[in-house]
């Protein structure tokens, strides 16, 4: 230690940085739903919109399928009927 020097400190070639961000600060399901976080909140929006836009769309290939012929051969009416709604909404 030299007279000037007041604090030694650490060797700086071995020191580290915690590893957190956004994704892995706390664990567990309740935390990313209660969450205020806007990266979590916007990774779990992108999440819901992407399950919701297969399933809108999983359901109007079957009205395709559906029309595809003049009998109704795929579903029937009263369930058709109730997937017409469904493909618009979403």
């Amino acid at each position: 230690m030299s007279a000037g020097t007041i604090v030694t400190l650490p060797d700086q070639s071995t020191a580290r940085i915690p590893k957190m961000n956004f994704l892995t600060k706390e664990n567990g399901l309740l935390s990313w739903l209660l969450t205020g976080d806007h990266k979590r909140i916007a990774t779990l929006y992108l999440i819901s919109i992407t399950f919701f836009f297969f399933i809108g769309g999983a359901l109007a290939g079957l009205i395709r399928l559906e029309l595809l012929t003049p009998q109704t051969s795929l579903m029937a009416a009263d369930t058709y009927k109730r997937c017409l709604p469904c493909t618009a909404s979403s």
